[in-house]
């Protein structure tokens, strides 16, 4: 699976979590507003972890070439 498919899948998932969670029978107004605050908390919980993956790639991309002698790794200060 690719980082795109496996986002749009996240993406799916969250906004459907969304729908379910807001139309469900009952729900209060404090609830709903608590309901899409960990909605959002959630969303940028993903959009954090895609970040650190891919960060994480790119270390382990540079780690791999000190490892093998082909270059040094160059540092964007």
């Amino acid at each position: 699976m690719n980082d795109n498919s496996m986002e749009n899948k996240m993406k799916a998932a969250i906004d459907s979590l969304y729908t379910i969670c807001l139309s469900a029978d009952g729900l209060e107004p404090q609830q709903q507003i608590q309901a899409r605050e960990n909605i959002d908390a959630l969303r940028m919980l993903c959009a954090y972890q895609t970040f650190d993956i891919e960060a994480s790639r790119r270390e382990n991309t540079g780690l791999r070439a000190i490892i093998k002698g082909k270059k040094k790794p160059r540092r964007k200060d």
